[in-house]
């Protein structure tokens, strides 16, 4: 049978984390193999990690749910959290292009007619504070966190400062104009609508978010919330290296590299950034450390893996006890996924 193009999708989404994984495991060093065999564990830390990864994606979708309802969508708080732990289940099973975000964007869309795209820019809002948020922390953590690298390294890190300091401002700047222009967003508005085909989709597709302008101390919660979430990851995969090493790098180190390795998560390149991210954390934990370590930053990254699948399998409690709205918003958006996979492209 012909594979179609969302098969060699699926299987591309499948071979590139297996593939970066099994690498990454292959690399580990028999001094770090050693070091991690001969130190104590402290299963204590190990669970206090858990729950700190727990807690950070209870106020995640919390932030989520503060932005659906500025869309004037109602959603419950409760109601929130199943589809969070849902979505979060989705973003590893489903190894095609469904994910939690566009299950969460279906499910709200069929629930509330004529709010489609409300609902989608609920979530891309949301995702964008979450990215924007994770360059925040790693900004303050590069401003704050004294001595980092050494060296040749040391030079290569303040050009990562500099990059995501750039790339805090345009976010701050683009933020800025588009929620808080006012009026002269407005006459931009007015201006592109006149364009055809692509005015009135442009129109339809921002204005949701300048909506956002009428609640800007929820905005401004939302951020403080992302900022609260991504501390809180830190501060989880600071307290599984420090449980498996001694010379684990410091809490404010892991500000900077979990951060920058959870940016790298977020491309597109496999679910859930399997690999990527393990990847990228394994790499600035070589760099950012101002001292030598034996922390391995792959087995520190497969752990906090575990900890994220554990996660994920209370998602499946939400699901198996979820009504047919669900499983039926699950399967409109493997529907679009499909078509949208298959729709010819241009040469």
């Amino acid at each position: 049978m012909q594979f179609k193009r969302k098969h060699w999708i699926t299987l591309v989404k499948i071979l590139v984390p297996t593939v970066i994984l099994i690498l990454l495991i292959s690399w580990i060093t028999p001094e770090q193999r050693q070091a991690l065999y001969e130190q104590p564990k402290d299963y204590g830390l190990l669970l206090a990690a858990l729950l700190l990864s727990l807690v950070a994606l209870s106020v995640s979708i919390t932030r989520w749910c503060c932005l659906v309802r500025c869309q004037g969508i109602k959603l419950s708080l409760i109601e929130a959290h199943r589809l969070g732990m849902i979505g979060y289940l989705l973003n590893f099973v489903s190894a095609g292009t469904v994910g939690g975000d566009f299950f969460k964007a279906i499910f709200l869309a069929r629930q509330c007619p004529g709010h489609r795209v409300q609902a989608i820019t609920s979530v891309v809002v949301d995702r964008a504070l979450g990215l924007y948020g994770l360059l925040l922390l790693a900004l303050a953590a590069f401003t704050f966190g004294g001595d980092i690298g050494a060296g040749q390294v040391s030079d290569e890190l303040r050009q990562l400062r500099i990059m995501t300091a750039v790339l805090a401002g345009v976010g701050a700047v683009g933020l800025a104009v588009l929620v808080f222009g006012g009026r002269l967003v407005d006459r931009l508005l007015d201006s592109v609508a006149k364009l055809p085909v692509i005015g009135s989709l442009t129109v339809k597709a921002v204005s949701p978010v300048r909506q956002y302008s009428e609640h800007p101390w929820t905005l401004s919660l939302s951020l403080i919330l992302s900022l609260g979430v991504h501390s809180l990851l830190s501060a989880s995969l600071f307290l599984i290296a420090i449980s498996l090493y001694d010379d684990a790098p410091t809490l404010v180190q892991h500000m900077i590299i979990v951060p920058i390795s959870m940016l790298a998560g977020a491309l597109p390149i496999s679910p859930a950034g399997l690999g990527v991210f393990e990847a990228t954390f394994n790499a600035m934990y070589e760099v950012v450390p101002s001292e030598p370590t034996l922390a391995s930053g792959t087995i520190i990254a497969l752990f906090y893996l575990l900890i994220r699948i554990l996660i994920a399998f209370l998602g499946t409690v939400f699901y198996w006890t979820a009504g047919d709205d669900v499983r039926e918003s699950i399967q409109e958006a493997e529907t679009d996924a499909d078509s949208t996979a298959e729709a010819p492209t241009g040469n």
